[in-house]
């Protein structure tokens, strides 16, 4: 026999055999991925965020499903067809998800343009900070009406004392988780109504103040952070519980701003917004901006936000520098129409 022909008995059909194993492990891999994104996707439908894997999984929702879109062409290329379509399934749901972020801003009404207004401004100071100042400077350059800080403590009153910042504010309220660690409401409108309250294991603080003819209800909260010690899904839905529950004992015009630890891919953010609240960035046709982590290994996300009621319009809003901390401020120019 030649050595033609044992090449061609031999060594062609194991070469096709190994193909086809090849393109069968490779559709074998991706019906694999298609399970594991089946069961986060109905695990965020029908059991959100109920450990800590899911609250990262869905924190990240941009980017974790983004390896779909190649494994649909390969499974097109494969000619897998039933695979292509279940594939295509996972894909729409991302889109869904992802796409309102790119929404345009909504039309600010003529009355919110002529109305009373203020400008907030929420910023999560980071606790491990070695230079204060930076922030304390940008606060004198934003100037805004109030002021929320997360993470606040003695070192950085201490420099918004020197940097004259507190002079600005004569109306203050603190709150504090510990002698080191809590929040601070700084204000150029007199505070009433004060409290803290407790959400989880955590302070924020309620105040009112009024713009123009109308009192507004201001919440600076910082929930817990969802990271990876014991028991902290179950803390972290439970500070929310207690925040949606206070919240919805509100009326009138109200503001919550601050660093809430989760993101619009989060059941507690789709709470806020089934109660009605709206959010500023999202108002603005923002909703695809980022607050969190700078300069990290992390792909930042938006974590810090400002939710308002109906009675209040947001005519804008940024993000700051936050020097020296891994969140940046948010800025938020708000109207308030009143009657």
């Amino acid at each position: 026999m030649s050595v033609a022909a044992v090449l061609s008995r031999r060594v062609f059909p194991r070469s096709a055999t190994s193909a086809a194993w090849a393109v069968s492990l490779a559709a074998a891999g991706c019906w694999l991925v298609f399970i594991v994104y089946g069961l986060f996707i109905a695990a965020r439908i029908y059991h959100p965020d109920s450990n800590i894997i899911f609250i990262w999984f869905n924190a990240y929702t941009f980017w974790v499903y983004l390896p779909v879109y190649g494994l649909l062409i390969a499974a097109g290329l494969l000619r897998r067809w039933i695979l292509v379509i279940a594939l295509a399934a996972v894909a729409m749901f991302h889109l869904a998800w992802v796409l309102p972020d790119y929404r345009p801003a909504s039309a600010i009404p003529a009355e919110a343009r002529e109305a009373p207004s203020f400008t907030l401004m929420t910023t999560n100071v980071f606790f491990g900070n070695e230079d204060y100042s930076g922030i304390a400077a940008e606060i004198l350059e934003e100037d805004p009406e109030v002021l929320f800080l997360q993470e606040f403590g003695p070192r950085l009153k201490l420099e918004l004392e020197s940097a004259g910042v507190e002079t600005r504010y004569p109306y203050r309220q603190t709150a504090y988780e510990n002698q080191f660690f809590g929040n601070a409401v700084y204000s150029k409108f007199p505070l009433t109504e004060v409290g803290v309250l407790h959400a989880g294991n955590r302070p924020l603080i309620r105040a009112t103040v009024r713009v123009g003819d109308t009192p507004v209800r201001l919440y600076n909260v910082h929930p817990t952070s969802p990271g990876f010690r014991e028991n902290i899904a179950s803390d972290w839905n439970a500070g929310w519980r207690d925040i949606t529950n206070i919240l919805e004992a509100e009326e009138g015009a109200l503001v919550i701003a601050g660093d809430f630890n989760m993101n619009q891919h989060h059941r507690w953010y789709r709470e806020l917004k089934d109660m009605g609240f709206e959010s500023a960035h999202e108002e603005r046709g923002r909703g695809n901006a980022t607050t969190w982590p700078t300069g990290r290994k992390l792909r930042p996300i938006r974590i810090d936000h400002v939710f308002h009621s109906g009675e209040v319009v947001t005519l804008s809003v940024r993000e700051g520098r936050g020097e020296g901390s891994d969140h940046r401020p948010v800025i938020a120019e708000l109207a308030v129409p009143g009657e």
